[in-house]
């Protein structure tokens, strides 16, 4: 679990119910025989955006959306 909590207050201000959703999971695993590691999560808006349908919810979930990918890219990197 990762997350950082100015962007879960960010998402709970749109819906309480949100925070169910933060902060992220991400999974790693190594793959048999050292063959590398799989990295597995759902993107934030997937999972928040149909919440409650709020736009500005919506807004930040795509942004946290953003912000993981990043981090993916710099750590699988």
């Amino acid at each position: 679990m990762l997350g950082n909590p100015l962007i879960a207050i960010t998402m709970v201000r749109h819906d309480l119910n949100a925070g169910v959703y933060v902060p992220v999971e991400v999974l790693l695993r190594e793959l048999e025989g050292g063959k590398g590691t799989m990295v597995v999560y759902f993107l934030p808006s997937s999972l928040i955006a149909g919440v409650n349908g709020d736009e500005e919810l919506g807004k930040a979930a795509r942004e946290l959306d953003r912000k993981l990918e990043r981090l993916m890219e710099q750590v699988t990197a």
